[in-house]
């Protein structure tokens, strides 16, 4: 079943499932005659049948064949007792599954309208839910009117988009239910009490309306934590419906809302329906009362709008609401403002620890920690009592010392906070306070504090405090390099914030957001996310989108855009410098110091020296690490060695594995030692690994592939890294191409269907070689792969009817002369690329990269994966391995005796490789796959046994017995040939992959 209201795309969805050999109808042309013949049947629009004829149709669908499936489409979900007709359970699906999630709806702007802002795709989605057909007419909008109030505009009387609604969802629904919805659209939640106490319906019929109208899509819900979970109608469809509310409802309803809200204590909807019945003092009262209650829970915007409209008032009480409301809805400049006559009267009378606290708010939301320093120091931590307004003020004192570096300072004042919330039973005090403890503390403790702030903040039902902690929770995650944590903890933290919640803190969800994207390789959302934090922060004062500059400039220094990278790092180190806030500032710094150490060494120097000498203790991990990169670019591997120490050493000691792997990639690149080196990338690999870091990953597999001691499998790795690194746009890593196997192995050998010698990335020039001899020696080198070969060997075979005595010199002037061109500019010791000693000579095969004896040990490492079972890995590197196979091994060197068991082995190596992957293809249900390399490995060796009777079972279990007898036949006829046993036709009859002959060789 796809169940959802008109508008949600149910028939795409019926197409897209549709099978090849499927069949869709309309339902109405299904009521009479015979059903087609088909194996899938699409049914749309089940819901215009009459209740007789739906259940006709649902009888004749029951009856089909067991392996015919099918499909419905209806706009309400069916009664049970109509479900109950069809044969085994019924997957629902529903508008949970068709609406467009924020990004979706960004790239359908962009696609489709034209629009980029960063910001419109939330607006869209907020109006709609992501409600496909209104995100249509939303998207049509702001392409004509960037500015437009999308609610406002979609709900007009008249538009296009008000008629649909009208016509196409409202006048479905149910007379009762449409009437109670208005009342509640200008309100706020639907919930299943309102429904009962508006309408003639009993507490069992609202609750089934209530379930129909959220499964059709025209409710959706708002989970908050800890609390009720809420529906709400979705604001274009409400803002219809509230069109007439204040003539159509009378206060008699109004009231009744009121009460029924608060019987399920939703104070802020609550007051609002007593305030449009007319009561005003009810409505002040109740925002007196329970003021904070709806702020916590998300109505900041909601509670100004109502003050507002309560119009002027004495209570001092209700003026901090307001204020505190104004700066949770990001406007500080008229938070400041409401605040200035409390701040006047408190100059004159006394400060109290409420007013001071969120004094301070305002100015950390506006970034200015110093400031926000000032109004907390108004009163004393002796005036601080242990009660709820002195826990908060002790919470964000804490949190505007940590921004400021002051740390020590920061975990006194935390510390205090909490025991004074231990010491008590306020569970918003408690989450402030753990949250605040969490900020200076470190590894598990900070999790501790964290995961209670948690606890406290859903008991309390606290939907600000639960997503500050998830926010803090997924910069956890990213600081030890748990991603896919940090993915799940900042969607989580973004979800909180769509219910309601300060720019800033939302923007700082979008900024982790980002970040755990940028990490898992979704670069295109990680970037989206990012400028949507930026584009918030902008709205907020200037002060305060550093952090998701920083970010912009991660992801463009990642992917090679390095001007948009250096212009988002620029504006971040302006901010951050203007500010204080290290968190900005430092790693700024880095990672434009890291920009800028190839084309501006000095300049680079000077920043990353900044940023070393003004980091805490949290950032200097980042400071160390830019610091190393910039010696190392500027060719001082010993001092980068140094910085890199510091910044192993400096990540380990506060525990931010995300920057100890950077760390330890540059120990690699800054060390002489390659079991060092490999060590260092291999420990990288595994922090990469574990936290889900599928870019980094990548990297360092390339990395390691690119070490001059990577073994054949290592090399398969790296060349798959550098494709999935490509795929993504990344085409540089660590200043190299990515495609760039010759930046570890300047010279590179390729024997495999020809003969070329490359150095440096260019091939060799016949010219260069000055004699035959000369390219014949590096062959023969790499025929015994690595193994020696002694100088009278080499002569007789060079020189076989000259006299030993003169070709021992002219051997000697052959090698210098291949040494000459493998090393033309003489950049390596005599024996770097070619070994001679008294055993012989030899190629170096850890400097000198040799396809033919990459592909043995690729395969080799293959057949070992198969053996542990890792038969997907091993799948990836046969491919590979086959790909690679180009054709013979030297063979322009046909009938030399030296080259024919090098050619054999690497021959029967690729041999090997086709039958395992074969196999592979054939085990895991990829039969056409099977069968192609099959036939293959039969034109090269047609008296194979086992590849013949692995063919003919794959092609009976496959169904093509006619093709299978035939392969039979070709195997009987190649066994007559070589007096072999005739095969046994029995297999003719296998369904499977048979006994033990078909385990691969």
């Amino acid at each position: 079943m796809v169940v959802a209201t008109a508008g949600y795309g149910k028939t795409t969805a019926l197409e897209s499932e549709a099978p090849a050999a499927g069949l869709r109808r309309q339902a109405v042309d299904l009521v009479a005659g015979p059903l087609p013949d088909a194996p899938w049947l699409g049914i749309d629009d089940l819901d215009v049948l009459s209740a007789g004829d739906r259940l006709l149709l649902l009888e004749r669908l029951a009856a089909l064949p067991d392996d015919v499936g099918f499909t419905l489409t209806a706009r309400c979900p069916l009664d049970d007792a109509l479900l109950a007709t069809l044969p085994g359970p019924v997957l629902e699906r529903g508008p949970q599954d068709l609406r467009l999630s924020t990004y979706q709806v960004a790239g359908l702007l962009a696609q489709e309208y034209g629009v980029q802002d960063p910001a419109a795709a939330g607006r869209v989605h907020a109006a709609t839910a992501g409600w496909p057909m209104l995100v249509h007419f939303a998207a049509d909008l702001v392409a004509r009117e960037p500015d437009a109030d999308v609610v406002t505009a979609l709900a007009a009387p008249g538009t296009a988009s008000a008629r649909w609604v009208t016509a196409q969802v409202l006048a479905y629904l149910e007379p009762a239910v449409r009437d109670a919805l208005r009342v509640a659209a200008a309100l706020g939640p639907f919930t299943a009490r309102l429904l009962e106490n508006l309408s003639p319906l009993g507490s069992a019929a609202a609750a089934a309306a209530v379930d129909r109208l959220c499964r059709s899509g025209v409710l959706v819900a708002r989970q908050r934590p800890g609390g009720l979970g809420l529906t709400v109608v979705v604001p274009v469809v409400a803002q219809v419906l509230a069109a007439a509310t204040r003539s159509a409802v009378g206060a008699d309803k109004l009231v009744t809302a009121a009460r029924s809200y608060q019987d399920d204590d939703l104070p802020f909807p609550a007051a609002r329906a007593w305030q449009l019945a007319g009561d005003l003092e009810a409505a002040r009262r109740m925002v007196e009362q329970q003021g904070a209650q709806m702020l916590a829970a998300g109505h900041a915007a909601g509670v100004v709008a109502l003050l507002d409209e309560l119009g002027a008032t004495e209570s001092t009480l209700l003026q901090r609401t307001r204020a505190d409301a104004l700066r949770m809805v990001g406007d500080t400049a008229g938070a400041l403002r409401a605040y200035a006559p409390l701040v006047e009267r408190a100059d004159r009378d006394g400060w109290d620890a409420a007013l001071s606290g969120q004094v301070a708010a305002v100015h950390y939301a506006c970034g200015e920690p110093r400031a926000a320093l000032v109004a907390l120091d108004r009163i004393s931590a002796d005036a601080a009592s242990g009660d709820r307004d002195g826990i908060l003020w002790r919470a964000c004192r804490a949190q505007v010392l940590a921004t400021l570096g002051r740390d020590d300072e920061a975990v006194t004042v935390a510390a205090q906070a909490v025991s004074d919330a231990e010491a008590g039973d306020d569970k918003h005090a408690a989450a402030e306070a753990h949250s605040a403890m969490a900020r200076v503390c470190r590894g598990s403790q900070k999790e501790a504090h964290l995961e209670r702030a948690l606890d406290a903040a859903t008991s309390a039902g606290d939907a600000l405090a639960a997503m500050r902690v998830r926010v803090n929770q997924s910069c956890l995650a990213l600081a030890a390099a748990r991603y896919g944590q940090a993915c799940t903890a900042a969607r989580e933290a973004v979800r909180l914030g769509e219910l309601g919640s300060p720019p800033g803190r939302y923007a700082v969800a979008l900024h982790n957001l980002g970040e755990a994207l940028l990490r898992v390789g979704e670069y295109g959302e990680a970037t989206w996310q990012l400028q949507r934090s930026v584009a918030m922060f902008r709205g907020l004062g200037p002060g305060r989108c550093g952090m998701g500059l920083v970010g912009l400039g991660e992801v463009h220094r990642e992917l090679g855009h390095d001007e948009q990278a250096r212009a988002a790092y620029l504006e971040a180190v302006d901010l951050g410098r203007d500010s204080g806030e290290l968190q900005v500032l430092v790693p700024a710094l880095a990672g434009l110091a890291r920009l800028r150490a190839a084309d501006d060494p000095d300049e680079a120097y000077r920043l990353a020296d900044e940023a070393v000498r003004g980091a805490s203790a949290s950032q200097r991990p980042f400071a160390h690490l830019g610091m190393g990169w910039v010696h190392l670019v500027r060719g001082d591997r010993a001092d980068a060695a140094i910085w890199a120490g510091r910044a192993v050493e400096s990540a380990r000691d506060v525990h931010a594995l995300d920057v100890l792997a950077e760390a330890l990639e540059l120990t690699a690149a800054a060390t002489d030692d390659p079991a060092l080196a490999h060590r260092a990338l291999g420990e990288a690999l595994a922090i990469w690994r574990d936290g889900g870091a599928t870019t980094a990953e990548a990297r360092v597999e390339l990395l390691i592939g690119w070490q001059p001691a990577a073994d054949g499998a290592d090399r398969s790795r790296a060349r798959d890294a550098a494709r999935r690194l490509q795929r993504l746009g990344i085409l540089h890593v660590h200043g190299r191409p990515v495609t760039d196997q010759a930046s570890a192995h300047q010279v590179t050998i390729q024997v495999l269907g020809g003969f070329t010698v490359g150095v440096g990335g260019a091939p060799v020039p016949f010219t260069a070689w000055r004699s035959r001899q000369a390219r014949t020696l590096v062959k023969v080198l790499a025929a015994r792969r690595g193994r020696p070969v002694s100088r009278a060997s080499l002569c007789e075979l060079l020189w076989p009817d000259d006299d030993p005595a003169k070709t021992a010199h002219r051997l000697s002037v052959l090698l210098a002369t291949v040494r000459g061109v493998l090393d033309p500019g003489r950049d390596w010791p005599a024996e770097h690329y070619v070994g001679a000693d008294p055993q012989g000579i030899r190629l170096d095969l850890a400097h000198v990269a040799l396809d033919a004896d990459a592909l043995v040990h690729d395969a080799d490492a293959a057949a070992a994966l198969m053996d542990a079972g890792e038969r997907e890995r091993a799948r990836e590197i046969l491919t590979d391995v086959d790909g690679r196979y180009r054709g013979g091994a030297l063979e322009d060197e046909l009938g030399e005796e030296w080259a024919d068991g090098f050619r054999e082995e690497v021959r029967a190596a690729w041999l090997r490789s086709l039958r395992r992957l074969a196999w592979l293809h054939a085990g895991q249900g990829r039969p056409a796959d099977a069968q192609v390399l099959l036939v293959r490995l039969l034109d090269a060796d047609p008296y194979d046994t086992n590849v013949h009777r692995l063919l003919v079972t794959t092609l009976v279990r496959g169904g093509r017995h006619g093709e299978a007898r035939r392969a039979f036949a070709r195997w009987a006829e190649a066994m007559d040939a070589v007096d072999a046993p005739p095969p046994d036709d029995a297999v003719l009859g296998s369904s499977g992959l048979g006994s033990g002959v078909l385990t691969p060789r």
